[in-house]
């Protein structure tokens, strides 16, 4: 779309859009028997079946977007991250914690320490108490109060339980992601399962989120479908 009107929210309907087909693309990547539930305690919430959760953010921004040390994208979910691990009895939680995003973690940014990869340690902690110590904005300091609760322990513990995922595919290229795991089709049947398959999720999808399904969705069932 072009010439888009200031007052366009198109890259927030995108999103909505996003969370089912993201989705998705990660319950087929994951063992069967994993559980999702949707709009729970985070976007969306893996549960391995030894009970260990993943919450998970997600974020589908503007192409060429970044995150930089007071990006609210990340704050806003450790606000969200923090209730579920005090609720979960703090470093007796089984649960970690995942920002998948579509923009590029800033290379000057202490974000790059919570990247793929990165070793978790102290600094994560100390380099975030250090960012969020110079925020003026007030729901920045009001997060930095929330997080003041937990003591030096708990706060390391806390911040190696986060993962940022950044550059995930935009909602546009899911579908090639999707057509990737689907290598045991036939590739002139892959489009049209993709479609169906695409419409019945989003049915299912819809059920959960309206109540009128109560179990999470298995990994199973869209291998069944």
């Amino acid at each position: 779309m072009t010439n888009r009107s200031v007052f366009s929210a198109a890259e927030q309907g995108l999103g909505y859009f996003y969370q089912p087909r993201f989705a998705l693309l990660k319950i087929l990547s994951l063992p069967e028997d994993t559980a999702l539930l949707i709009e729970k305690e985070d976007d969306i919430e893996f549960v391995e079946r030894n009970g260990a959760r993943s919450l998970g953010s997600l974020k589908h921004k503007a192409p060429g977007d970044t995150i930089t040390d007071l990006s609210t994208d990340f704050w806003k979910s450790v606000r969200i991250w923090l209730a579920h691990y005090l609720k979960t009895e703090r470093v007796l939680s089984n649960s970690r914690f995942l920002l998948f995003t579509t923009s590029t973690v800033a290379d000057e940014s202490f974000l790059t320490r919570f990247c793929e990869g990165a070793p978790e340690d102290n600094s994560r902690a100390d380099a975030a108490h250090a960012a969020i110590e110079k925020s003026k904005s007030q729901a920045i300091i009001n997060i930095r109060n929330e997080l003041s609760v937990l003591n030096e322990d708990e706060r390391a513990d806390f911040y190696n339980r986060i993962t940022i995922v950044d550059h995930t595919p935009r909602i546009q290229d899911i579908p090639a992601e999707i057509d990737r795991l689907l290598r045991t089709v036939k590739r002139q049947s892959r489009l049209p399962l993709f479609e169906r398959l695409e419409g019945w999720w989003m049915d299912l999808v819809i059920r959960l989120m309206t109540g009128e399904r109560q179990n999470p969705i298995h990994g199973y069932e869209v291998s069944d479908k």
